[in-house]
């Protein structure tokens, strides 16, 4: 199979090399950064640079850069592909992204599109940060556009053979709602966390919850305000709830109230282990 990548920063230049080292599809990839296709073609991401000949052989087409750039790419790429063709994307947001790909099918119905959001990552970005251990044992989402069994099939087997374990298929706005709140909140909660005066402090005080609360402050900016623009409605809903806790927090804090104090942290251990029950039970399933 012919697969092409369209982005050769940290998940792209992860799946290109991911794909390279363990199958024997053919990768063929571009990155509007040339530095960037330099150092991808050094830790082998790719066989061959994408031009107008080979383009038009690809039996896969995966979009890995920021939405914006995504939906660009989304409206230049169907008219260069052949019959059959595949196209996808790894986008951590879905709603705007699918929605262009349902306007392109009707368009391109010789075309076959599917959202998926490989659910791995690292707090850097980059081609130099990528690896070829990226995705293992790492759950994959889809958002199907109407797509056909053969191409689901495709994408599934593809992912599979890089690594990852799981597939949850989602809607759309489901897939939107739930990453407002499992990462999207969680970034912001990190990048307003470190601003504390104090953080720079924290050298001989802290441990790992500082750690893990901290890391991802080391996002990318310019595709992390991307993604929270195009997912701002179910985003805010999530920090107004979190203004709303930490509120009750400060509260009983203020008014020494010790009872409620205690009653919050207890409410929250218990929705921690029914979260955690609740996976269980679906990774079980």
């Amino acid at each position: 199979m012919i697969i092409a990548i369209y982005g050769m920063g940290l998940i792209g230049g992860s799946i290109g090399r991911t794909i390279v080292k363990n199958t024997k599809h053919y990768v063929i990839a571009c990155d509007i950064d040339p530095s960037s296709m330099l150092k991808a073609k050094m830790l082998g991401a790719y066989h061959e640079e994408i031009d107008d000949n080979n383009i038009s052989r690809a039996d896969l087409v995966i979009i890995a850069v920021n939405p914006y750039q995504t939906l660009n790419l989304l409206e230049e790429l169907p008219a260069k592909l052949k019959r059959g063709a595949v196209i996808t994307d790894t986008c951590g947001v879905k709603r705007t992204i699918v929605s262009k790909m349902e306007e392109l099918k009707k368009i391109y119905p010789e075309v076959e599109f599917l959202g998926v959001h490989p659910m791995a990552g690292r707090e850097f970005s980059g081609i130099a940060h990528s690896t070829t251990s990226l995705f293992e044992k790492a759950y994959f989402i889809i958002t199907p556009v109407h797509t056909g069994i053969e191409a689901l099939v495709k994408v599934k087997n593809l992912f599979k053979e890089i690594g990852c374990e799981g597939v949850v298929t989602a809607s759309a706005d489901y897939h939107d709602k739930v990453i407002a709140y499992t990462s999207q909140l969680a970034h912001i909660v990190s990048s307003s966390y470190v601003k504390s005066p104090m953080s720079k402090e924290h050298h001989g005080f802290s441990a790992g919850s500082f750690k893990d609360l901290t890391r991802v402050a080391k996002l990318n900016p310019n595709m992390w305000t991307q993604l929270f623009m195009s997912n701002k409605d179910y985003l805010l809903e999530e920090i107004s709830q979190l203004i709303e806790h930490l509120s009750e927090y400060k509260e009983a804090i203020s008014g020494e109230n010790f009872q409620e104090l205690e009653r919050l942290l207890s409410e929250g251990v218990k929705r921690k282990e029914y979260a955690d029950k609740l996976a269980k039970e679906k990774i079980s399933e």
